[in-house]
């Protein structure tokens, strides 16, 4: 059996210093640390939290900004596309002009040669016209 005598008490203040001085040196500061790292952890969490809000509205802004860029890029192409096509047909009916002008220029020399080639026959045709008379019916004509 157990004696209560005067060592009870001894070992219950024993028990309670024990007690004490281990909260003092041991758990205190586990408890501080602990709380401590809780804290920073809770922070951390937090931020975490604000950085993955900002990481969405900056893709958000640089998806929206890239696809501007692009709407922007095909309005240009397109008007590049039609400035292409308008300074072609400007082109195309500069040189249909030119080449109008030539023809008409090369016609005119046609006509102008011919016109020369007639007169010279014309000229030529009564010459030429008794010469085969003459070989046809075989005697000068007068």
């Amino acid at each position: 059996m157990i004696a209560l005598d005067w060592t009870l008490f001894v070992q219950i203040f024993n028990f309670l210093l024990l007690v004490y001085l281990l909260n003092l040196v041991l758990y205190r500061p586990l408890r501080q640390g602990l709380k401590s790292r809780q804290e920073t952890m809770a922070s951390f969490e937090g931020e975490i939290s604000q950085l993955a809000t900002e990481e969405q509205n900056t893709l958000a802004r640089v998806q929206e900004n890239l696809t501007e860029a692009r709407r922007q890029g095909l309005s240009q192409r397109e008007a590049l596309r039609q400035e292409g096509a308008q300074a072609e047909a400007s082109l195309l009916e500069k040189v249909k002009q030119e080449v109008e002008a030539e023809w008409a220029k090369v016609e005119k020399k046609i006509q102008q040669d011919m016109a020369k080639a007639r007169k010279a026959l014309q000229a030529q045709a009564q010459e030429f016209a008794q010469a085969l008379a003459a070989k046809i019916i075989g005697r000068e004509l007068s």
